[in-house]
């Protein structure tokens, strides 16, 4: 479009220049209105040329054969299916998304999440957020709150697997996940010994018992007789 305007004010310039022509100067004259004819044949040219891509955009979508727009709906229509699909590879996920999508724009909202805007090839957008693995738990924004969880939910009897699940559901995560782990929760109970009880395993607790069971009587605890 740009170019059209320039071709017209270089058409008008040439026409001012030829009217203001001196008749007499015949040699001149004859230059001026061959400039004149050639810039207003090029703007022709132009325009007709920028007509033909506005009318093949206009009416491409109507030319595909309608049997072929058919099976790229039902495709796209079974896409979720075909993503889900084990035999797919990782190779063939990539480059069905190039397919797919035009660009992605990325911006960094804080440390640890990013937020991101898909611009798909036929328009539509999807805009998310997408959690970032951070170098250690007390970098993560939310620490200091999840800290003082941890040892409430400690101090009123929970165990790590309570904790963790509690935790997770109120939105905190591990420094390299999107859940928290059972790890990430006895790190902050060891860190505070003094105000957190030590919540031995489940397994480990059984483990002694049984140990313990097993043990033999000793003299003190044989029945006499």
């Amino acid at each position: 479009m740009q170019q059209v305007d320039r071709l017209h004010y270089e058409a008008r310039l040439a026409e001012r220049q030829f009217n203001r022509v001196d008749p007499d100067n015949r040699l001149v004259a004859a230059e001026l209105e061959r400039r004149w004819k050639a810039a207003l044949l090029e703007l022709r040219r132009v325009e007709e040329a920028l007509a033909r891509r506005t009318m093949t955009a206009a009416s491409g979508p109507d030319r595909i054969d309608p049997r072929l727009r058919a099976k790229v709906v039902a495709l796209g229509q079974r896409m979720p299916e075909i993503w889900a699909d084990p035999s797919v590879s990782r190779e063939h996920r990539k480059a069905l998304l190039r397919c797919l999508i035009d660009k992605v724009v990325m911006r960094r909202a804080a440390r640890d999440m990013t937020e991101l805007r898909i611009v798909w090839r036929g328009g539509e957008i999807t805009e998310m957020a997408v959690a970032l693995p951070v170098n250690a738990v007390t970098a993560l924004p939310r620490y200091a709150e999840m800290e003082t969880r941890v040892l409430q939910l400690a101090r009123a009897g929970a165990d790590d697997a309570e904790i963790t699940r509690q935790l997770t559901a109120e939105g905190h995560r591990s420094p390299s996940r999107t859940e928290v782990l059972c790890s990430t929760v006895q790190g902050i109970r060891l860190r505070h010994p003094s105000r957190c009880p030590q919540n031995e395993p489940v397994g480990q607790r059984y483990r002694a018992g049984s140990a313990f069971r097993k043990l033999p009587p000793t003299s003190a605890s044989r029945p006499t007789g």
